[in-house]
């Protein structure tokens, strides 16, 4: 009898250690599902009220595809600072001009790293590109390569993108003859990664008259949806298994977005291989500029040169910002023009006026086309290729009266900035004259940003503009752009990394007398 009160002793113990662990759990259960979230409540910043475990992100899953919706209403809603949770990380949302001024120049040592240092990843050499890489290494590399990007190193490129120019009229040429349905946002992604090619990584591929090419179909699968990207922000401490998982079976290919971030940076690998073999190459391409580039220090000595990892990584990153980017930035203005006929008509003059019968126009000529900049000004105005753009907290501060702490993220709407009536009135509509000098003359310069600003904006801004003009010149003088049946009106977007035509551009090409 003694022992079996003993045993129904020893039960109700278990029993009672159990039910505890039970409720310890719970607890602290609880608290991790709502804790992080009385963060802006106690900063008196407004925001949509966020989810248990969740944040914001069921609210960002309805949008999904259209992120800039959901900043664009938070931001109308809740004023020009706001607090929203990516997951259980709390996110400033700014529209206000000055405080973004703040952010990106005037206090960009409390700013300096991009959100995109926290993405997981598998790969070395993604790591040290210059999208991800962090405070000095990042310092270090940004001024080593910013000489690349000069007009002069530019210049010395253009023969390359004379070249894909010319084989985007042939193409452009054979669509219109035949009255082929095409869509132009997959042509022009062709045409950009060819450049790209050359450019950046050295190899003359024939991409736009090679059905086959693997080079397109790779870049265009590093566009998706990050994969389980919303439960990284839901469940943060599972960051370090998801990196290990994805170091132990990368060799794998456990996923086709993996694969072709390998095949890519397989093709710089090669290149980079047969370039040191053959030496210094006689072609001024962006890969043999970052080879040649170093620093010196007032006595001459070389202070800093890229690695080869450096090297293969600025590649990759050059493919990622100036493929689908620029592509993009020509099918919106390409559509904008249908649209708008008479604007398309003031463009050509100019462009025949300035550049008359040269088949190979010139780089300043082109450069120095006022209203050509106008209306590519005013297609990034209307479609920013970045929708949005991020930067880390790494020093807490208060700047004009609000308070950023340490480790959170500032996010700037773009897309919302760039359609924002109290800066841009009608913002709907096409209007290259918003670009106009006396037009910018009058307007804050922080409301109209596609390339990012301040120490960390866009390294390649000058490359795609170049790129995208260029193109444009040939193309227009030989083709006009009009509205069809099959063009979209009103354009369906939606964004992953980059803003796309959710259902590509559909325009009749007509060739010029």
């Amino acid at each position: 009898m003694d022992s079996l009160i003993e045993i129904l002793r020893k039960l109700a113990v278990f029993e009672n250690l159990w039910i505890t662990f039970l409720i310890g759990a719970f607890i602290l259960l609880a608290w991790y599902a709502v804790a992080p979230f009385s963060f802006f409540k106690k900063l008196g910043i407004p925001g949509p009220a966020p989810w248990p475990f969740l944040g914001n992100v069921p609210e960002m899953s309805k949008k999904r595809g259209q992120l800039f919706l959901f900043d664009k209403e938070v931001a109308e809603k809740y004023g020009r600072v706001c607090g929203v949770y990516m997951g259980r990380n709390p996110s400033y949302l700014v529209t206000d001009l000055d405080l973004i001024k703040q952010i990106l120049v005037k206090e960009f040592s409390k700013f300096t790293n991009r959100p995109l240092a926290n993405v997981v990843s598998s790969s070395v050499v993604l790591a040290k590109g210059l999208l991800r890489v962090q405070d000095e290494d990042w310092k270090r590399i940004r001024h080593t390569i910013t000489p690349t990007f000069s007009a002069l190193k530019l210049k010395q490129v253009t023969p390359l993108v004379h070249h894909s120019c010319e084989t985007l009229c042939k193409k452009l040429e054979q669509i219109a003859k035949l009255g082929t349905k095409v869509n132009l946002w997959r042509v022009y992604g062709k045409f950009t990664m060819e450049v790209i090619l050359s450019t950046a990584f050295g190899v003359q591929a024939d991409v736009q008259t090679d059905q086959d090419e693997p080079y397109t179909p790779n870049a265009a699968l590093l566009f998706r949806q990050p994969p389980l990207s919303f439960g990284l922000m839901i469940f943060p401490f599972l960051r370090p298994v998801y990196q290990i998982f994805c170091s132990l079976f990368s060799g794998f290919g456990t996923t086709e977005e993996g694969k072709a971030s390998q095949f890519l940076i397989n093709t710089a690998k090669t290149v980079l291989e047969l370039r040191k073999q053959t030496g210094k190459s006689q072609r001024k391409d962006l890969l043999e500029l970052m080879l040649q580039a170093e620093i010196t220090d007032s006595e001459g000595k070389q202070v800093s040169k890229l690695s080869e990892d450096e090297v293969l990584a600025q590649s990759y990153t050059f493919i990622l910002a100036g493929y689908e980017t620029t592509s993009n930035t020509l099918s919106y203005v390409t559509y904008c023009l249908a649209l708008n006929p008479e604007v398309q008509e003031k463009l050509i003059k100019e462009i025949d006026d300035a550049v008359g019968d040269n088949e190979t126009p010139d780089y300043d000529v082109v450069q120095n086309l006022e209203y050509l900049d106008m209306v590519i000004c005013e297609g990034l105005r209307l479609y920013p290729p970045a929708t949005r753009f991020g930067r880390l907290c790494n020093e807490s501060c208060t700047l004009n009266g609000v308070k950023f702490v340490k480790g959170t993220i500032a996010v700037v709407p773009v897309y919302h900035l760039h359609r924002d009536p109290e800066y841009w009135p009608d913002p709907e509509k096409f209007d290259p004259e918003r670009f106009s000098k006396e037009a910018k003359q009058k307007r804050n310069p922080y409301c109209f940003l596609p390339f990012g600003t301040g120490p960390r904006s866009c390294i390649g801004m000058r490359f795609a503009l170049m790129e995208a003009k260029m193109a444009l010149v040939y193309l227009l003088k030989r083709f006009r752009f009009q509205k069809n049946a099959d063009t979209e009106v009103p354009l369906q977007l939606e964004a992953t990394v980059t803003m796309a035509p959710k259902n590509g551009i559909y325009v009749k090409i007509v060739p010029r007398a």
